[in-house]
């Protein structure tokens, strides 16, 4: 009769063991399910004025800011700064590395656009910077592309208009500097004089084209500062120097 009587007990312990075992794997199992997705989320996160991307840790909750030794991928996913006066957008989150890429995208191909086409300098080259970046982004889908080669090609437009009135500068300097030898007792005055005549008709010619070229395709004024006074007018001709 004692023997009949063990048998339940230890049938019951079993059962609770094996019960105890399959929740312990449930939660196991819940647990990795949800450290694996929080691993593969991604987000956009504005923080002191820039904007993070930052990644789920291999843990159910938590991340960080994106890091990676490659010095490629780490450019592109880098803390990105907006221009002055541009807010951030609010925090996104993506299930997928593309969908980030295509998010920085669409915000820094907006900035450099503006950039460029401001004709400034400065914003120029700030408008470029977004373009490296962008051209970083390995997941861009091809839209985005499309889009990335047309903002190339108006950069390297306005990009040249840079370059020719920096040349245009500098040949007005050289043609200055050449007048003053050819006017000097330098035993080069003659060469300088010769130089100067075989000069001047290039200056006049890129300085034609430059006047054009920025006639046809102004750059936008600056707003005023509230309260400035606006700015006296230049008096036309002023740009041969000669």
């Amino acid at each position: 009769m004692s023997d009949t009587t063990e048998h339940p007990r230890g049938g019951s312990t079993f059962r609770g063991a094996i019960a105890w075992i399959a929740i312990l794997g449930l939660l196991a199992m819940v647990t990795w399910l949800a450290s694996e997705r929080n691993a593969r989320t991604w987000s956009l996160v504005p923080a002191d004025g820039r904007l993070v991307v930052m990644r789920g840790y291999t843990l159910p909750i938590g991340r960080g800011a994106f890091e990676t030794s490659d010095p490629g991928t780490a450019a592109a996913y880098a803390p990105i700064v907006p221009p002055p006066g541009k807010a951030l957008p609010p925090e996104r989150t993506f299930e997928e590395r593309g969908q980030v890429d295509q998010a920085i995208y669409d915000l820094v191909s907006g900035w450099a656009r503006e950039e460029i086409a401001s004709g400034d300098p400065a914003r120029l080259e700030r408008g470029l910077g977004y373009l490296v970046r962008a051209e970083k982004l390995p997941a861009l889908s091809p839209s985005q592309r499309e889009d990335l080669a047309a903002l190339r090609a108006e950069s390297g437009y306005q990009e040249a208009m840079r370059l020719v009135s920096r040349a245009v500068d500098e040949l007005r300097d050289a043609s200055d500097r050449l007048r003053r030898a050819a006017g000097s007792r330098s035993p080069h005055a003659a060469d300088a004089g010769r130089l100067l005549r075989e000069l001047d008709p290039a200056l006049d010619a890129a300085s034609s084209a430059l006047r054009r070229a920025e006639g046809a395709h102004p750059a936008p004024a600056p707003s005023p500062a509230p309260g400035a006074a606006p700015e006296p007018a230049r008096a036309g001709g002023a740009d041969s120097g000669r």
